[in-house]
């Protein structure tokens, strides 16, 4: 996983903007073009802890940030771990046939998940300050809103 968003990541770097608009699609786009102007790893960390986002259009997304290579490629990584876990640990839970633990990691998860999902609102503008233009727009004309 962690190779394929490192490939991911250089890729949209070098496309650079257009080019990765274009392979996002216009709604990804939309939903998700405040991931260029992310300066810190936070926001990184926290997009790979959401299950179910797209974290592959995400990797081409952070290609065209300021944040450096080794920076998402350790925080990519780490941001996947507790997730990759849960599910594993649920997996094998299920093929043994212990229902009950499956049961409680899944309220364990959703105990973390809500004030999570409930304080989205203000983690994401701390974590979403001003920062350096990205890489790609000394290379190009093109107006991110």
């Amino acid at each position: 996983m962690t190779l394929g968003s490192v490939a991911a990541f250089a890729i949209g770097r070098w496309l650079g903007a257009r080019s990765v608009r274009a392979l996002v699609g216009q709604e990804i786009w939309d939903k998700m073009h405040f991931i260029v102007q992310a300066r810190s790893s936070g926001l990184c960390a926290i997009t790979y802890l959401i299950p179910g986002l797209p974290k592959d259009m995400a990797s081409y997304l952070f290609g065209m940030s300021s944040m450096r290579l080794w920076r998402f490629a350790l925080v990519s990584t780490l941001g996947r771990l507790p997730g990759t876990w849960v599910l594993s640990t649920q997996g094998a839970h299920v093929a043994a046939g212990h229902y009950h633990y499956v049961l409680l990691v899944a309220a364990i998860v959703a105990m973390a998940a809500l004030p999570l999902y409930y304080y989205r609102t203000r983690m994401l503008a701390c974590i979403l300050r001003p920062s350096r233009p990205p890489v790609w727009a000394a290379k190009s004309n093109l107006v991110v809103r």
